[in-house]
């Protein structure tokens, strides 16, 4: 995939599709589909257009939490097999542009797509008074791809932002088309879990990404191979995985991919040293369960 920022330099004559595709999730991949099909039919490629930051933080100083940082989300565009990626660092001037100036100075200039493929609520310009009907007035043909209904609901990334916040990790994944995920390197920690008898590769939480509850998940962590993991996320966004099936030395300053599989209990509060090792042993013995080790 070929990237680019802003108004560097691209390919032009493409399928042309825009957004800021926070987890490229089973919506976007329906629109990216379309804008492949199109493709085909003209002999030509797929270049998407990112808006990073998030426009509501831009426009109005809203904290939105992430489900993919932007690095993960070029990966998981590239994995749809988009040809062309351009990172628009989106700022209150372009926000503010008239919707045909940004048509004339942004699209035709830098891109000067044979289609666009937007989805069905997709607004640009000031005001948001740019749309589908109006590219089609100015002369640019447009396929406008209707929402991904599930549960008789729109796939969006508000809506798996809710889930994830809840702990519904396995229907957030539904959604997503894949495990809600974070990556880090792994850092030292204090410890304790290696006290108490289960090692864990300590993470911390990007600052930026959807958080999940507090508490202890199934997941699984990637490294050269995938691990079943037990993984317990704290109040204070560490994340410690605790991996099944690794023999190997210490993942210090190693970098894990992990999945978000399900969630077995909150985090609690105040539990004694003994108290605490049943508990471990439990959540051990769920985990084992949830992937049929038992």
């Amino acid at each position: 995939m070929q990237l680019v920022h802003d108004r560097q330099t691209g390919p032009r004559g493409g399928i042309l599709t825009l957004g800021t595709f926070d987890g490229v999730h089973r919506g976007h991949q329906a629109l990216l589909r379309v804008a492949h099909s199109r493709a085909r039919a003209q002999g030509s490629f797929v270049e998407v257009w990112v808006y990073h930051p998030h426009p509501r933080k831009v426009l109005r100083g809203e904290t939105v939490p992430l489900l993919t940082l932007l690095p993960e989300r070029l990966r998981l565009l590239e994995a749809q097999g988009v040809d062309v990626t351009r990172v628009i660092t989106f700022t209150p001037e372009i926000a503010a542009l008239p919707a045909e100036a940004y048509i004339t100075d942004w699209v035709q200039a830098l891109s000067a797509p044979q289609e666009l493929v937007l989805g069905y609520d997709h607004h640009f310009g000031q005001g948001r008074e740019g749309d589908a009907t109006f590219l089609r007035r100015h002369g640019l043909q447009v396929e406008e791809v209707p929402p991904l209904l599930e549960g008789g609901q729109p796939v969006s990334s508000s809506r798996i932002r809710r889930l994830i916040q809840a702990g519904a990790m396995a229907e957030a994944a539904r959604l997503l088309g894949y495990p809600y995920f974070v990556e880090g390197r792994v850092e030292t920690g204090r410890q304790v879990a290696r006290h108490l008898g289960t090692p864990t590769a300590n993470i911390p939480w990007p600052a930026e990404k959807a958080l999940p509850p507090a508490g202890v998940y199934a997941g699984q962590a990637h490294l050269e191979k995938s691990h079943p993991a037990m993984l317990y996320l704290s109040p204070q966004g560490l994340l410690e995985v605790h991996l099944l099936s690794w023999e190997g030395p210490p993942l210090y300053g190693k970098t894990l991919r992990v999945d978000f599989l399900a969630f077995l209990r909150p985090h609690q509060e105040g539990l004694s040293e003994n108290t605490m090792q049943r508990q471990i042993a439990e959540d051990l013995r769920q985990v084992r369960a949830y992937w049929g080790l038992d």
